[in-house]
């Protein structure tokens, strides 16, 4: 999933390493979430003095790193495209856009389903795809509803078509990152989500979570990071209060952050439906996670010291890899039972483990494959 970020600038620059890091840290996030279902931990409880503090959100609701993704997808792949609109650089390059865009995506996923096909076939298993159509409809990640879609052997894929359909429509969309367009953006991001979503739960009931997903029903998050790249590159016109104000920025971002998740937490059972929280949630959290970049970038120490530091911004640097190895690796460790007989600190094992792990093989997978695509890209 990280790789769907415009990786090099925030590695060459260095007052944006900080969302490297942040990057690193929704990867992370996705894989708490996973090792929290796999584990079958109830409520997780740290009791303070006489106070018993409910941090299930933040393991329960780990899965929303991904509306990170796509808040930092927007942000940095609009940057280009918004300096363009502001006069600073020449119209980006289509082909060469494209071009980095697949060459960044698909060398490590071809590479994990060469994988995970090959184990199957030396440990004698079924093959997980049952089909040349399935092949090919993975070969093209279209993990989309049917008919023209189908569910992929690793579950964390459906997010790939939805970055990509990202991808080829942001050159479109270019010429609302304008500030004089900025209302133009907000109702198209906000409009075109609703109408998506209400339209999915219309025709296809409620709790479709896939087709809900999709792109447009997903734009409000990559709108968000559109603003914020539009508002970064215009801050001397637009924006001056931001970078002067980022101490308050930074705490209302992460404040919101934490209440999304409350909200989340306790209004789970009305999300999917018609409902508030179904055609606002993702949007004030994405909301959020924007001024968490905006205070970021602009050298905000909390956020630096958050996710800036060395070891979240090197999860950063491997985060896709993290993204796509985590869930065959936990699947793995749960078929061996090794964490079976364990109870109260089956969560804590299995989460130090699997992160150890799937560090360890993101490593091998970004200087192996991943890096030289890079190099070659640029």
């Amino acid at each position: 999933m990280s790789s769907q970020t415009n990786t090099e600038f925030a590695e060459n620059k260095p007052h944006l390493q900080v969302l490297t890091g942040l990057r690193g840290w929704a990867a992370l996030w996705v894989l708490i979430f996973h090792v929290y279902e796999t584990s079958q931990q109830g409520h997780v409880i740290f009791p303070v003095g006489t106070w018993n503090i409910d941090l299930t959100p933040f393991f329960s609701l780990g899965w929303s790193g991904v509306q990170i993704f796509f808040v930092l997808s927007g942000f940095l792949l609009s940057l280009p495209f918004a300096q363009w609109q502001a006069g600073l650089r020449e119209k980006p390059n289509l082909k060469r856009y494209l071009f980095r865009r697949a060459v960044r995506v698909f060398p490590a996923y071809y590479f994990q389903l060469a994988v995970l096909l090959g184990v199957a076939y030396l440990l004698g298993q079924a093959n997980p795809i049952a089909n040349m159509e399935s092949f090919l409809r993975h070969l093209l990640i279209l993990f989309v509803p049917p008919p023209i879609g189908m569910d992929p052997i690793n579950s964390v894929w459906w997010t790939l078509p939805i970055e990509f359909m990202f991808y080829l429509a942001l050159p479109f969309l270019a010429g609302l990152i304008n500030p004089r367009r900025l209302l133009l953006l907000l109702v198209f991001m906000l409009t075109s989500m609703w109408l998506w979503r209400a339209g999915t739960i219309l025709y296809t009931g409620p709790g479709n979570f896939l087709m809900s997903s999709q792109l447009p029903g997903s734009m409000d998050s990559f709108g968000m990071g559109m603003l914020g790249a539009m508002l970064h590159v215009n801050k001397n016109i637009v924006s001056t209060w931001l970078s002067r104000h980022h101490n308050l920025i930074a705490m209302a971002g992460l404040a919101i952050l934490l209440l999304c998740l409350y909200w989340m937490h306790y209004g789970w059972l009305d999300y999917w439906n018609h409902s508030l929280i179904f055609y606002t949630w993702t949007t004030v959290y994405s909301f959020a996670a924007i001024l968490v970049v905006i205070a970021g970038i602009n050298s905000n120490r909390l956020i630096g010291w958050l996710f800036g530091n060395s070891a979240i911004v090197f999860a950063g640097v491997v985060s896709y890899s993290i993204y796509l190895w985590h869930v065959p690796l936990l699947r793995w460790l749960a078929e061996i039972g090794v964490f079976n007989a364990l109870q109260g600190s089956r969560l804590f094992l299995l989460l130090l483990v699997t992160t150890v792990g799937t560090i360890f093989v993101a490593s091998g997978s970004y200087a192996l494959i991943e890096r030289p695509f890079i190099r070659m890209r640029r």
